[in-house]
This record gives C-alpha cells, sequence and structure tokens, in this order.
C-alpha cells in the first residue's frame, strides 16, 4: 500500500507513512491539508454529479437525454466546479507568495488539480460526443425544417413580390 500524502510504499494499512506522521504534526499544515483535501473532495463530489447528469435519459417510447449539451457546459453546478477550483488556487497562490507552502504540500496541490482538470477534460469531451438518441434527431430536423420555413419563406415572398412589382412596372413603362 502507499501513502496517500507523499506516495512511498508502507507495509501498514494506515492512509500516512510515518514520516508524513511526523511531519503533519504542526498544526498549520494539518489544516491547510485539511482544507485542500475538503475543497477537492467537494470538487470531486460535484464532477461526479454531473458526470451522472451527462447520461440521464428520459422517457418510455420518447426517450431523450434530461440536459442538453448546451444546459450541462453553461450550467450553474459547472460554474460552482470552477469557482471551487479558482478559490483553492487563489489560497494556495497566497499561502506561497507568504512562504507558508512545504514542497510536499505543493506536490499533493499539483496532483489533485491534474487529477480534477482531466476529469473536467473527460467530462467536457463527454458531453461533446454524446451521441443524440433517435427522438432527439427527429426532433433536431424539425427544429431545422420549422426555423428554415420561418427565415426563409418570408424571403421568398418578399422577392417574388418585388419581382412582379419589377415586371408590372416594366410593362406600364
Amino acid at each position: 500500500m502507499r501513502c496517500l500524502f507523499c506516495g512511498l510504499r508502507k507495509k501498514t494499512n494506515s492512509l500516512k507513512c510515518q514520516f508524513c506522521e511526523y511531519y503533519l504534526e504542526t498544526k498549520e499544515i494539518r489544516e491547510r491539508l485539511a482544507y485542500l483535501e475538503n475543497g477537492f473532495g467537494r470538487v470531486n463530489s460535484e464532477l461526479d454529479s454531473l458526470e451522472q447528469k451527462v447520461y440521464l435519459v428520459i422517457g418510455l417510447v420518447f426517450k431523450r437525454h434530461k440536459y442538453t449539451a448546451g444546459d450541462l457546459l453553461d450550467s450553474s453546478q459547472m460554474n460552482l466546479i470552477k469557482s471551487l477550483a479558482g478559490k483553492i488556487k487563489d489560497d494556495v497562490s497566497h499561502w506561497e507568495a507568504a512562504g507558508q507552502l512545504p514542497y510536499r504540500l505543493r506536490m499533493y496541490y499539483n496532483e489533485m488539480a491534474e487529477a480534477v482538470q482531466s476529469k473536467l477534460r473527460l467530462i467536457n469531451q463527454t458531453i461533446q460526443e454524446r451521441k443524440p438518441t433517435i427522438w432527439e434527431l427527429v426532433g433536431g430536423f424539425f427544429r431545422r425544417l420549422y426555423r428554415a420555413v420561418v427565415e426563409l419563406l418570408p424571403l421568398m415572398f418578399q422577392r417574388l413580390l418585388t419581382g412582379n412589382k419589377q415586371k408590372f412596372l416594366a410593362r406600364a413603362a
């Protein structure tokens, strides 16, 4: 088993090795580590919740995704994830600027931030490459058809009327 904090192999079943236990005896470092663990834990739980929403399908006969790709990418949950990650990053930058960020804590932050970024990238890719259901394809076709009729029909009538008006004026002259 490996130590969760430094990654060294250890023989016991404890989460941290004896070196990390000694190192974490400082109250300030323990508090900062707990802050990072709680912060990234909350970000990961929000990411898991968002990932579950990607695959959520409703309907018995006419199945469709409950949330569209646009809804998921612009959701308040996505903004919350970015906000939480930004807050953690700002705090770590502040600690580093004050010279109060040990190397191991910085490495822990970098690993967790990289894991969150890769998971967020994977979720975004899944959202964008998600295959639409049959009903979504049919509905999309009718939406495009309706939009074409609403936008193009008035233009066609306008051109037809202006063309007939010019022919009438040409005959009258």
